[in-house]
């Protein structure tokens, strides 16, 4: 997997990226095209939509909104339409707000599993935040890490997908903060932030559970999506993303688990199952499968958790997920971060098939230990 070390203001790092990409260029453009394809067989005009969230996002993310420009120059593609890829997963999930039903062949493509375990069940009393990347099959090739170090705020590393802007899956910081999203359908969604800015500000400006979780209850979410977070401390937080009604919650110690589906009563039933048929209720056997197992587990490390991510469960439980007549999505990478120790361990492929590299933090570089 390639990485990009980025540094400067975040148009300087958003064209680093970008002149960095440029070999997979041809990709990106067709991972774009393949959006703009679902984008055009929605039964509204998304130009409201898209203009009211382009708004949301340069007057409030002004860190990725910059960043996007700044990667759309360094690939040479327009910026508006790499605005409108960038929001593309808000765009068509519109569709449920209005109250449309959803497309044959598009639900289902955005899933994750994402587990924060800290003492007391962790070995050695610290903590780690661990996730499956379950996305869009052409994204597998272009998964990149970046190594950020803005001009302003902290350095972190960051798991994400050549062309996108902002944190856009998973990534921990120099302070030994680390945050990783899932994706819910929702209904509760509007011009906020997304996700994918909510993690690049909380990772460049933030160095606690307790005042992410702050900043995340004074900002405006565009929703539809969980947020997990775990620091150096041990501390957890938990943040199930909405427009109107944000739950964000902390805990001190313990475990938390999120996949596709909202469970707060909040936000329960403002969740959208979009999976077709045969995958129906799979979010929920996941989570199920991995509240049973750290349920019963006395101690849990690296290996168990590494164990866990490459799982084949049978039936819809299974948490390594592979490609799939019908599906468009499939797990294409883990990721376990180690906020007290400033690692992580990186699996760039399906966890069960792809050797685990362990990586040194953000206060240490980037040295590959195998």
């Amino acid at each position: 997997m390639k990485t990009l070390i980025l540094h400067g203001t975040p148009y300087e790092m958003g064209y680093q990226h970008g002149v960095g990409v440029r070999a997979l260029r041809g990709q990106v453009l067709a991972a774009v095209a393949a959006r703009e394809q679902e984008l055009e067989r929605l039964p509204y005009d998304v130009s409201p939509v898209l203009a009211e969230a382009v708004e949301a996002l340069a007057s409030a993310g002004q860190a990725t909104w910059d960043m996007l420009h700044g990667i759309a120059a360094g690939l040479g593609v327009p910026a508006a339409r790499m605005q409108r890829y960038a929001l593309s997963s808000y765009l068509l999930d519109y569709r449920y707000r209005l109250g449309l039903p959803g497309q044959d062949g598009t639900g289902g493509s955005e899933g994750c599993t994402c587990v924060a375990v800290s003492a007391p069940l962790l070995a050695d009393g610290r903590a780690l935040l661990a996730k499956n990347r379950d996305y869009r099959l052409e994204h597998q090739d272009l998964q990149v890490l970046g190594d950020s170090r803005p001009a302003r705020g902290y350095r972190y590393i960051h798991l994400g997908s050549a062309g996108s802007a902002g944190v856009f899956s998973s990534g921990m910081n120099e302070r030994g903060l680390a945050v990783a999203d899932t994706h819910v359908v929702s209904r509760d969604i509007g011009p906020g932030l997304p996700r994918f800015a909510l993690m690049q500000e909380i990772l460049a400006h933030f160095d606690s559970v307790p005042a992410a979780c702050a900043y995340l209850r004074e900002v405006r979410h565009m929703g539809g999506g969980t947020l997990l977070l775990v620091d150096r401390a041990g501390r957890i937080g938990l943040c199930e993303s909405a427009y109107r009604h944000p739950v964000i919650e902390m805990q001190p110690e313990g475990w938390v688990v999120r996949t596709n589906h909202f469970l707060s009563e909040r936000l329960r039933d403002v969740w959208v199952e979009t999976d077709p048929p045969g995958e129906r209720g799979n979010s929920q056997a996941r989570y199920d499968w991995v509240v049973r197992r750290l349920s019963t587990a006395s101690s849990v490390d690296v290996g168990w958790v590494k164990a866990l991510l490459a799982s084949h469960r049978a039936g819809s439980a299974a948490l390594c997920r592979h490609p799939r007549r019908g599906r468009s999505s499939a797990t294409i990478s883990g990721i376990i971060f180690l906020p007290a120790q400033g690692s992580l361990w990186l699996a760039a492929g399906r966890p069960c098939e792809a050797g685990w590299e362990m990586r040194a933090g953000t206060e240490t570089g980037l040295q590959l230990h195998r």
